[in-house]
């Protein structure tokens, strides 16, 4: 049984998807669907039931996934004593982490960090789905809440406080008195930005309602509402304007989450070391105390 092929398999178990598995593998989905099989020739059992929405366990498939668990982590665990013999970071770290922070904080700090370690990959994955940090789809995670279980270490890197914002275009003190603000879609309303939103004062029935918070941005701009926004976010936004806040509107303590057995490996702790220097670099960004940029 090639050990690659079990990788593989996995990795697509856990995603769900064969296109969203081999990207994350670096190969074609053609090449996946390939391994696949030849995984299931070799053992003998259908461990997918390929599906239009996507890939589907067997129960063969989710036998399979319980027996490797244990074999992955043995790997993991080796690998994790391997590596932190070394001294020069080097390989590929996943940072599981919003599109505002990554955008606005990680990014635009990274090319110097590279530069003095290139043999690091970074691999920033802002995408909407909540990344299982139990299933190591990341390294480091970057999030307003700390897992209730498993065995990770998390520490406070920064603080994300909100303010109602505004268009440009619009008086607070004419048209922009009879506006609500913009709602967040169904299903997200058990956001504590929702809840925090629905609770202010100008809160009315949305005329309304999207589900990122660029689709905020985008509503308040065009006039359709407040919105209540991240001052990283709002801040940054050319077309509006900030009218309340931060004090006396939603804040959220930013954790950095790790695996435990992770934590030395040079790779992690290099990377780890970037993040928090560039949360405490961006603290006056992520509170608002920072001028906004003239538009």
């Amino acid at each position: 049984m090639n050990w690659d092929n079990v990788k593989c398999f996995i990795l697509t178990a856990r995603a769900g998807s064969l296109t969203t598995a081999a990207n994350r593998l670096g190969v074609s989905p053609a090449t996946l669907s390939r391994r696949l099989a030849n995984l299931e020739h070799d053992l003998g059992r259908l461990l997918f039931a390929r599906t239009p929405t996507g890939y589907i366990l067997t129960r063969e498939g989710e036998d399979l996934l319980l027996d490797c668990a244990t074999i992955e982590q043995g790997f993991t665990d080796l690998s994790c004593k391997l590596e932190g013999t070394g001294h020069e970071p080097a390989g590929n770290v996943r940072i599981a982490v919003s599109e505002n922070i990554a955008n606005l904080i990680l990014i635009p700090r990274l090319a110097d960090f590279l530069a003095r370690h290139p043999l690091l990959q970074i691999e920033c994955l802002t995408g909407i789905p909540s990344i299982a940090l139990h299933q190591r789809e990341a390294d480091i995670a970057i999030r307003v809440s700390i897992p209730e279980q498993g065995a990770f270490k998390a520490r406070s890197v920064g603080s994300l406080h909100h303010a109602l914002y505004l268009s440009r275009s619009i008086d607070p003190s004419g048209l922009g008195s009879d506006l609500g603000i913009v709602g967040w879609s169904d299903g997200h309303d058990g956001l504590p930005i929702a809840k925090a939103a629905m609770a202010h004062s100008h809160w009315r029935n949305p005329a309304i309602k999207v589900s990122s918070l660029q689709g905020h941005v985008a509503a308040a701009e065009a006039g359709l509402g407040y919105a209540y926004l991240p001052c990283l976010v709002g801040d940054r936004s050319a077309g509006l304007v900030r009218v309340a806040g931060p004090a006396g509107f939603l804040r959220q303590d930013i954790y950095m989450v790790l695996h435990n057995d992770s934590i030395e490996m040079p790779r992690i702790r290099a990377v780890a070391d970037f993040v928090v220097g560039c949360m405490d670099d961006a603290k006056h960004m992520l509170q608002g105390s920072e001028p906004p940029p003239t538009p």
